[in-house]
């Protein structure tokens, strides 16, 4: 985030009402740039949370962006009803022209979530409970998305999920070897090489299509 950006100027493009007052780099993510952006609406301070996208690694925002909006959508009917359904699905705050995402004049592509107060994340399980609610929530996302109506999702990065061309480059990474590291990495080379019949089993099992995050 060594970068300088204007988010006071992001923010107003945006529909998010208010005063703003300030923001700060947000989470440990890696990828997107994330800010804590905070408004004033008369006397309430409310936060949203604001990233600008890596389109070095996801090429096509849009297509991102499309997918965020019917996923969100989905599940925002899934749980139509429930009282806690703005703590359980992602908001998208549209900016002012409609669209989902906003583009500056630099070319970045920004959007902009309702902030989820009180919540928690961490980069590491820290106990079998912990563990355990993850995965529970996990497998209550995946079977909110079973329905889902067509068409399918973007593929926003081609073939990220190919197993067998993923293998592929890494043996041409072993065998290039550039940055001379083979050597160390033998035992987990050793290990990989070793399962290479497994590499295509679930691309050509002929499973039925399923949304999934897949990170």
């Amino acid at each position: 985030m060594s970068e300088h950006h204007d988010l006071a100027a992001v923010v107003s493009h945006f529909e998010i009402p208010g005063v703003f007052s300030g923001a700060t780099p947000y989470g440990s993510g890696h990828i997107n740039d994330s800010y804590s952006a905070v408004v004033f609406q008369g006397n309430r301070k409310v936060r949203f949370l604001v990233q600008r996208m890596n389109h070095h690694i996801f090429k096509d925002p849009i297509a991102v962006m499309e997918n965020i909006q019917r996923v969100t959508s989905h599940l925002a009917e899934q749980l139509a009803g429930e009282p806690d359904r703005d703590r359980r699905v992602l908001a998208l705050v549209p900016a002012c022209d409609g669209r989902a995402w906003h583009t500056d004049e630099g070319g970045d592509y920004w959007r902009a979530y309702r902030f989820i107060e009180g919540a928690s994340s961490y980069d590491a399980v820290q106990s079998p409970q912990q563990a355990y609610q993850a995965g529970k929530a996990f497998g209550q996302f995946q079977h909110m998305l079973a329905g889902m109506p067509s068409p399918r999702l973007h593929e926003t990065i081609p073939d990220f999920h190919n197993t067998p061309k993923r293998f592929a480059a890494l043996q041409r990474a072993i065998s290039e070897d550039v940055a001379n590291r083979a050597a160390g990495a033998c035992a987990d080379i050793d290990f990989a090489l070793a399962h290479e019949s497994i590499v295509g089993i679930l691309v050509y099992a002929n499973l039925p299509e399923r949304v999934t995050h897949n990170d």
